[in-house]
């Protein structure tokens, strides 16, 4: 009897379509995706197919629909003398990315300074995911600093970072540097969505939670070894030693992570699971220390995001299950997003998650929660 042909499923992320494996569809993230620690993206089907910048019978305008305007930026191709030749929703992004944006996210000018250096600036125009994405970031930022049009361009982010999705996974770039300018800003902006652009049910939001970690695991997949040559071969060396010293271990856990350590210990979970909510506790010691640094006021990226980057997998797995320890040691993480609640990219979300954890896990956890409600409680006096 002749083999029957296995249908290939047209639903399957993004990843797997690249690597040409069977994908399960399993969303946030699908298992393929979970086991080796990839960036999973799934484009949804009324966007499978991008219109051109240029329309033919429409001229593009920041007030029309998402699919025609958000689409993938081109400088090549114009279809007649009488249409313009350039998108103007994107020149408008552009410049709102490097007068606004990138700014806004970090304070020192210095750093500033880097993103309009030749090498970046060829770097983000010769990149096609990497201009995508930056572009998806700015329209994210507008959406927020403009309520009045935040639909709109929430529509055209999404409509950039699936393109960026797209062309990321099907790049041959050998060129470490655009890929990790790519998954650190793609981690940023998922960060930012997750918190901002919450579900109002907190488990759903835990599953979007949950589904960004995974995520941003897969920046040390994409990373690889090649910090250190980033360091030192690229110009993004100032910024990365900057990161670097704010994130210097001091050897010993401060008051918040020392207690909570001692809570897992009390609660006799086992060496297995002890020892996972140790190396995240120690991250979580980490990110605080930066936080806290003065560094941190002018760039609090390395604080935001170090910890994501470095928790362990089967942590994600703990939360995943909606373990309540794992829940509290979440809520300290809301600590460093609160201290830093000045940054249209995490407004109220460290205030969120914690209170959002503190009225799951009730009264019986309120030992737990000591420290993240002392958070909330001084800066309520600010």
């Amino acid at each position: 009897m002749a083999r029957r042909k296995h249908k290939k499923s047209r639903l399957g992320c993004l990843e797997c379509k690249r690597r040409r494996i069977k994908c399960d569809e399993r969303r946030p993230i699908c298992s393929q995706c979970t086991v080796s620690e990839r960036i999973c993206g799934f484009a949804e089907p009324q966007t499978l197919s991008f219109r051109p910048a240029i329309s033919r019978k429409k001229t593009p305008s920041i007030s029309g629909s998402p699919a025609e305007e958000a689409s993938p930026t081109s400088f090549t191709s114009v279809e007649s003398p009488d249409e313009p030749p350039v998108n103007m929703l994107h020149a408008e992004l552009l410049c709102h990315l490097f007068t606004e944006t990138l700014p806004s996210v970090c304070d020192n000018s210095s750093h500033q300074m880097i993103w309009s250096s030749p090498e970046i600036l060829q770097c983000c125009s010769k990149v096609p995911y990497l201009a995508n994405e930056l572009l998806a970031l700015a329209a994210t930022h507008i959406s927020i600093i403009r309520p009045a049009q935040r639909e709109q361009y929430r529509d055209h982010a999404t409509q950039l970072q699936i393109h960026a999705l797209r062309t990321f996974y099907s790049a041959a770039d050998p060129d470490i540097m655009p890929r990790f300018l790519f998954s650190s800003i793609l981690s940023l902006h998922t960060l930012c969505a997750t918190l901002l652009f919450r579900d109002t049910n907190f488990d759903a939001f835990l599953n979007s939670f949950v589904h960004y970690l995974r995520l941003h695991r897969g920046v040390r997949t994409v990373i690889g070894g090649s910090w250190r040559a980033l360091r030192e071969t690229t110009a993004l060396g100032p910024v990365l030693g900057a990161a670097e010293s704010q994130l210097q271990s001091e050897g010993s856990l401060g008051p918040a992570c020392s207690r909570l350590l001692t809570l897992v210990q009390q609660a006799k979970l086992g060496p297995s699971v002890t020892a996972i909510y140790q190396d995240a506790i120690g991250g979580l010691q980490l990110a605080m220390t930066s936080a806290a640094s003065p560094g941190a006021w002018e760039d609090c990226t390395p604080a935001v995001l170090a910890w994501p980057a470095s928790v362990p997998l089967e942590y994600i797995d703990l939360l995943q299950r909606r373990s309540p320890d794992a829940l509290a040691v979440l809520a300290h993480y809301g600590i460093v997003l609160h201290a830093h609640r000045h940054r249209w990219f995490l407004g109220d979300g460290g205030r969120y998650l914690i209170e959002s954890i503190r009225e799951s896990l009730g009264p019986e956890w309120a030992e737990w929660m000591v420290f993240p409600g002392q958070a909330l409680e001084r800066s309520d006096y600010d």
